[in-house]
């Protein structure tokens, strides 16, 4: 069992190492899955054997060598892939050798065959080298932008709604099957009647059991309702409502929220939020001044929206 469990790790290590560009730039097409075969053991030259490696490799396929310190790192990333990889398990450490022995070989006899040159492999090439360079150069345009503590407290208060709680409504409701049953309980609340013990007498709804409560609430159950609680204050009763199951009343029982969030509990996420906006915007400044430079043509009419709108 255990074997089996290490193995299936080995094997997945080894589809991301053999399709990790397709990560950054998946296949256009869909691919039917297939169950991978177990990789067969490679006859790795031993330190002991003849031939002794180089001091400090670990492993030699032709021209090609592995340090000990690169595997560890190859470890790491398997780790970082794989969560449950434990490469202190006995045999876990020579299987992933042995997969990555495997690949070299199998790299090694595709560059004999001149599987490079293909079409294919240099469209791919070409496709993650584009993709690493927009990927340095946006770290180097960006690298030593920063936002301070000052620029996040004069954001914090000039825009101070954005930092206000949610404001919720305890509601509670009392559903009926008519509109002049309704008018009739009405009247018994606004004459000063337990709302909650009414909703428990007189309610169809689902919340009949527990006095008609329906919560705290930033929305309200459907538009109808919403219209009839948005004015409402604590203690406040709604007049009658058609709603989908019948005829309503509402009581709003209480109001909590509003109150703006304190500077301290938003401090990380607002330095986070106006560093990378500060960072789109000296790279959407970047573009504009390189748009100066390097002629760019585009035939709209290839795009245009074509559904007849």
């Amino acid at each position: 069992m255990r074997k089996s469990k290490l193995l299936t790790v080995v094997m997945c290590c080894s589809l991301f190492a053999f399709v990790g560009c397709d990560l950054i730039n998946p296949p256009k097409k869909a691919v039917k899955p297939v169950k991978a075969a177990a990789a067969p053991a490679v006859n790795v030259v031993k330190a002991d054997d003849k031939t002794p490696l180089p001091a400090g490799v670990l492993a030699k396929v032709g021209n090609w060598t592995m340090t000990q310190a690169e595997f560890d790192e190859k470890i790491k990333g398997v780790k970082d892939m794989v969560k449950d990889f434990n490469e202190k398990e006995p045999g876990a450490k020579a299987m992933l050798l042995n997969e990555i022995v495997r690949q070299q070989l199998l790299i090694q006899q595709a560059r004999k065959d001149g599987l490079q040159n293909t079409k294919e492999i240099q469209t791919a090439v070409q496709e993650f080298e584009n993709t690493l360079l927009v990927q340095e150069i946006v770290t180097q345009q960006t690298k030593d932008i920063t936002a301070t503590e000052e620029d996040a407290k004069k954001y914090y208060e000039a825009n101070g709604d954005e930092f206000k709680k949610a404001i919720e409504k305890q509601l509670r409701e009392i559903v009926v099957a008519t509109e002049a049953e309704a008018k009739d309980v009405l009247v018994q609340v606004l004459q000063g009647g337990d709302f909650a013990q009414i909703a428990k007498d007189k309610s169809k709804g689902k919340t009949k059991e527990n006095g008609g409560d329906l919560g705290f609430k930033t929305e309200a159950s459907f538009p109808a309702m919403a219209a009839a609680a948005a004015t409402l204050k604590k203690g406040g009763v709604s007049s009658v409502f058609q709603g989908p199951d019948g005829f309503y009343i509402v009581k709003v029982e209480d109001i909590r929220g509003g109150d703006k969030v304190p500077y301290e509990e938003v401090k990380t996420d607002l330095l986070k939020f106006l560093k990378l906006r500060q960072q789109q915007q000296a790279l959407a400044d970047r573009v504009k001044q390189i748009e100066q430079q390097i002629k760019v043509q585009v035939n709209e009419d290839l795009i245009k929206d074509t559904t007849g709108e």
